[in-house]
């Protein structure tokens, strides 16, 4: 991934006026190129000719010369799941371009930090950070990475990468992501929620793929037995699962009024009860004994020992699910668009990851930045990214790989998720509101409080959190 600095080779021609020579130098130089560095210019030398002769005319031959490797970069990266994929996707860059790339792997408890810290330096130590979408707002709105346009005002995003509800945007004047907004970031990583399913045990009970709750909630009801739960919810943390159930039912945590500038708190709703009372009966009623405790390494451990027929988990834990090591249950695991409360009311959250360039660099070491960006949201790019384990950005890559005899069964429910994608709250209090929905769901799961109670002191705690960081908001309804 480092490779060492290709030695300069200085070639250095002499000319003469004799026709062989001429004619021997342009066979040469014709011929392939010794290294990957630009040689030095030729330099054309001629004589006087006698006088009694013709002056003889000769040309130097047109020179093309290779573009210099760009400045080698380093990105700042997060140990994931899909970050095997993304070192192949550089490795490929590295040996396409002999551009150098370095990547700092790190912890994801550590990015934040890390991020923070290189944007308050005189000068970043990392030429691309990788941004969280529940945090990627702080660096927009205070104009800690660059607007890609300052890069290169040339820069058109190709219509077929995925913007996830605008993640790749800031609206200064809104103070949110939104389609007007300048672009900031740009998609590296398309986590989304799926909805997996044993097919096989499916089959035998005559169930069709779910597309409600109703149906998930009826399969769980045929499937569960002394030996198997009927469904498990994501406990550890709650907030994104729920979140999904949340916008199905039509719900929202907060929403923004575009044409008054103002925010509700919607937690409190009517819809946001529904939601809770249908993942509250789901978890605990057709869950594993501990259905308090599973996170997301705990349910795929279920899913694949075929302890639990059906989930929603992040698109990017079905390799798992064909892998002889940790699956019992390959080849037997079927993947859909998350459910929703009517049929066509399907919604799935993104937990996707950008990418942005640091606004305290110098222009080469942004623009060298932007290059490889731009390079690896290629559909080529994309696409071997794609078959190296990774989770593309890219529309048409996933309508292509929906036909690939490994990864289709995973590939073609994302690609029929994107109209049903939505945006968790994008703001730089977020953190404060995740932890706010995470405490009080997790309260009502062990029934500690009610639903109702949950939801109506979670709406104060984010009303007051909006209110004391300086936004318009709307009264809380009752």
């Amino acid at each position: 991934m480092n490779p060492q600095p290709k030695q300069k080779v200085k070639h250095g021609f002499l000319l003469t006026l004799s026709l062989i020579v001429v004619l021997t130098f342009l066979l040469t130089a014709c011929g392939p190129a010794a290294t990957t560095e630009p040689p030095a210019p030729t330099q054309v030398v001629t004589e006087e000719p006698p006088a009694t002769q013709a002056p003889v005319v000769t040309e130097a031959p047109v020179v093309t010369e290779e573009a210099k490797p760009l400045p080698p970069i380093t990105i700042l990266i997060n140990e994931s799941p899909w970050l095997p994929g993304f070192e192949a996707l550089v490795n490929k860059y590295v040996a396409e371009t002999g551009n150098q790339v370095n990547l700092n792997r790190t912890p994801f408890n550590g990015m934040l930090e890390k991020s923070r810290n290189a944007v308050q330096a005189s000068e970043s130590e990392f030429d691309i950070l990788t941004l969280n979408e529940q945090w990627y707002m702080q660096f927009y709105a205070g104009g800690l990475v660059t607007p890609i346009k300052d890069i290169d005002p040339t820069f058109e995003l190709d219509p077929q990468v995925i913007e996830y509800e605008w993640a790749t945007r800031w609206d200064s004047e809104l103070g949110y992501s939104s389609q007007k907004g300048e672009l900031y970031g740009l998609p590296i990583n398309g986590n989304i929620m799926l909805f997996f399913y044993r097919k096989d045990l499916f089959d035998e009970k005559g169930l069709a793929a779910p597309q409600t709750w109703a149906d998930v909630e009826a399969a769980a009801q045929a499937l569960k037995s002394d030996e198997m739960a009927g469904y498990v919810v994501r406990a550890n943390p709650p907030n994104w699962e729920f979140q999904a159930f949340l916008a199905s039912y039509g719900g929202n945590v907060i929403k923004l009024d575009e044409q008054t500038g103002e925010w509700e708190v919607a937690l409190n709703s009517p819809e946001a009860l529904q939601a809770l009372n249908t993942w509250l009966k789901l978890g605990r009623d057709y869950g594993p004994a501990n259905y308090a405790d599973n996170g997301q390494a705990e349910m795929i451990a279920l899913m694949a020992s075929g302890k639990v027929p059906q989930m929603v988990l992040v698109g990017a834990s079905a390799p798992d699910f064909d892998n002889p090591e940790k699956s019992i249950v390959i080849g037997n695991v079927a993947a859909v668009p998350v459910p929703g409360s009517e049929v066509g009311k399907n919604a799935t959250m993104s937990g996707i990851w950008v990418m942005g360039v640091p606004h305290n660099l110098p222009t080469e070491r942004k623009e060298a930045a932007l290059a490889f960006l731009k390079w690896a949201l290629t559909k080529d790019a994309q696409m071997f990214y794609a078959q190296s384990g990774a989770i593309p950005v890219r529309q048409d890559v996933y309508e292509e790989m929906a036909n690939d005899p490994k990864l289709g069964w995973w590939m073609k429910a994302m690609a029929d998720s994107t109209p049903y994608i939505h945006a968790q709250p994008r703001l730089a209090q977020t953190p404060q509101i995740i932890e706010v929905l995470d405490r009080r769901l997790k309260q009502a799961l062990i029934s500690e409080i009610t639903p109702e109670q949950a939801l109506s002191e979670g709406a104060k705690e984010i009303f007051k959190i909006l209110s004391d960081a300086g936004y318009k908001v709307k009264p809380l309804s009752e």
